[in-house]
């Protein structure tokens, strides 16, 4: 193993410290120098394309400095493509010729979740001093390329691995969101049209909200519009219900489901509306549809999305006799069990993934890819 010495960043790196110009220089038409103010357009290694420029440089980076987010989160970094002019959400790490550039951003990407304050906390922000005083581990220059050699090579087989892993997850969630849609486009002559409020009783007078802080804890799932928020002590429901969104985002970007079935003691606050059927075919039956369709025109409101209960009701639902219906939703939850299945085997790969990196990464600065 060749000889390791022990630097402070500063010792081998110049700092930069971002500072933001005045917002009336800003463009998007090109004019001046990209700007970039923080992580938000850090790609997977190189920062992204500038959507912002400025027409008054403060402080600039250049193409192959190495770029730092130091306001939270503290530690990501990205390599700069270009010249740009940086703000006080990033500073910029030039390598002297001691060192290798591609050395120090695999150091640093290991490291970024353990950049620390002088006391030991992680801080919410850094500042030039500290990274400056950040302990670099560094062999002699060849030796960091050799590493980096290795490295590139084993990233590379790891990041096709993981592209084909997220593939694979995308598709089976794809695969369950197109058999879904297929059933009610090709709804059979049979079926008929209700509105959603003339098939179920609404019970949002009902509805309790508390405050955290108020609230004691327990085993009773406490729900929000996406889903259980807390376990309080107490319940007000005690049956099979359909938890329908009313607020939020969520409305319109469909990260989650807006519409889920509970049974059992609950609490459910004002943010989901709270329906009762006589069927449970048919809430099952109408969970999935709602889940299945945009409901845009349905809500009020951009910047805080709304779907109050005029709305809700106002949805017109496509009825199938309750024979089909019952074996709609039986192949719908075969079919979603058969595809949590597999997303819970492709996140696990994805962690393993990660843990991997990282294995190979601490292995890479303790001098052990030297032996």
């Amino acid at each position: 193993m060749s000889k390791w010495e022990i630097f402070k960043i500063g010792d081998v790196c110049d700092v930069i410290a971002g500072q933001s110009p005045k917002g009336e220089f800003y463009n998007s038409e090109g004019l001046g120098l990209p700007f970039y103010q923080g992580k938000k357009e850090f790609g997977k290694k190189f920062i992204s394309s500038p959507q912002t420029w400025t027409t008054s440089v403060t402080k600039v980076a250049i193409a192959g400095d190495i770029l730092m987010s130091i306001r939270a989160p503290v530690g990501p970094v990205n390599f700069a493509t270009q010249k740009i002019c940086i703000g006080r959400g990033l500073a910029a790490i030039r390598a002297r010729e001691s060192i290798d550039k591609n050395f120090l951003f695999y150091y640093l990407f290991y490291n970024q979740d353990n950049i620390k304050g002088n006391e030991g906390a992680v801080f919410a922000s850094i500042n030039k001093s500290q990274i400056q005083n950040i302990s670099l581990p560094v062999p002699p220059i060849e030796e960091q390329k050799r590493i980096v050699e290795i490295l590139d090579k084993a990233f590379e087989g790891i990041a096709q691995a993981e592209a084909n892993t997220r593939r694979n997850l995308i598709n089976a969630r794809e695969l369950f969101d197109s058999y879904l849609n297929n059933i009610f486009r090709e709804r059979g002559d049979e079926w008929i049209d209700e509105k959603l409020g003339d098939i179920s009783e609404n019970l949002d007078s009902e509805r309790i909200p508390v405050t955290k802080s108020k609230r004691t804890s327990g085993k009773v799932p406490y729900y929000g519009a996406s889903g259980v928020v807390d376990y309080v002590d107490d319940f007000i429901f005690d049956e099979e219900l359909l938890l329908v969104s009313e607020d939020g985002a969520n409305l319109l970007a469909r990260t989650y489901p807006i519409a889920f079935s509970i049974s059992g003691k609950a609490w459910v606050n004002n943010h989901a509306h709270v329906l009762k059927f006589n069927d449970i075919s048919l809430q099952r039956f109408i969970e999935y549809f709602l889940n299945s369709i945009s409901l845009e025109r349905y809500v009020s409101g951009m910047a805080q999305p709304k779907l109050n209960q005029k709305a809700l009701n106002s949805i017109l639902i496509p009825i199938a006799p309750k024979e089909i219906r019952e074996k709609v939703v039986n192949n719908l939850d075969s079919l979603k069990g058969n595809v949590n299945s597999l997303e819970t085997i492709y996140q696990r790969k994805l962690e393993a993934i990660a843990e991997l990196k990282q294995s190979i990464l601490e292995k890479a600065f303790t001098g052990q890819l030297s032996q």
